[in-house]
């Protein structure tokens, strides 16, 4: 059996073990971006990408399925299927583990990882990260980040985040994001990655 379908059936298991009388919500949206950057490198080259998701969740349980279009020869759409669990660890801090496998629409299944994430609210302003690990034959490292958020002024906020992959490489962005309403917003980014230079980009997000 391999990892996808355990991944899959373990998901299932716990959204199933959910009580019948506990809430389900599914929530969806889409991001359109000037440049698909994933931990410091393009993954189209540089171009735009469409970006939608899905998500169930039922008590903290959840399971999601997220797409894109990409540019690795001679694949053009990535598709994650993820899914976890997520609580609040206190009333300032959030905590979320789970696992993502990574599909190409012409190499088939990639691979896969499993992920630690949470955040941490000190006064107005949001510190997070998180650490991503290959379980593949065993533990390997795949990524570490950190970054933090704040408000600046009214509905526009600020960010930064810093990271390191398993190759290794360092890499980091810095940006601004504008609220328009509770379902979309507005972002500007300014990205550096050890080995692609300076990159500069906008995304719109909308979610429901």
């Amino acid at each position: 059996m391999n990892k996808t379908l355990i991944a899959s059936i373990a998901v299932v298991a716990a959204l199933a073990a959910v009580p019948a009388s506990a809430q389900m919500t599914f929530s969806y949206g889409a991001t359109l971006t000037s440049n698909y950057i994933s931990r410091g490198a393009t993954q189209t080259n540089g171009n735009a990408a469409f970006q939608p998701w899905a998500e169930v969740e039922s008590n903290g349980w959840y399971a999601g399925i997220w797409a894109s279009n990409v540019r690795f020869a001679p694949d053009s759409i990535e598709v994650d299927l993820y899914g976890g669990y997520r609580w609040a660890a206190s009333e300032i801090m959030n905590v979320d583990i789970g696992y993502a496998q990574y599909f190409y629409n012409s190499t088939g299944n990639c691979c896969g990882e499993l992920y630690v994430r949470g955040d941490l609210q000190a006064g107005t302003a949001n510190i997070s990260g998180g650490i991503a690990l290959n379980i593949s034959g065993g533990l390997a490292f795949n990524d570490a980040h950190i970054g933090i958020s704040t408000p600046l002024y009214g509905n526009l906020s600020g960010s930064m985040n810093f990271g390191v992959t398993g190759i290794p490489t360092a890499y980091g962005n810095v940006g601004v994001s504008y609220a328009v309403n509770d379902n979309w917003s507005v972002d500007a980014r300014y990205h550096r990655g050890a080995n692609e230079g300076d990159r500069f980009v906008v995304s719109t997000d909308i979610s429901f």
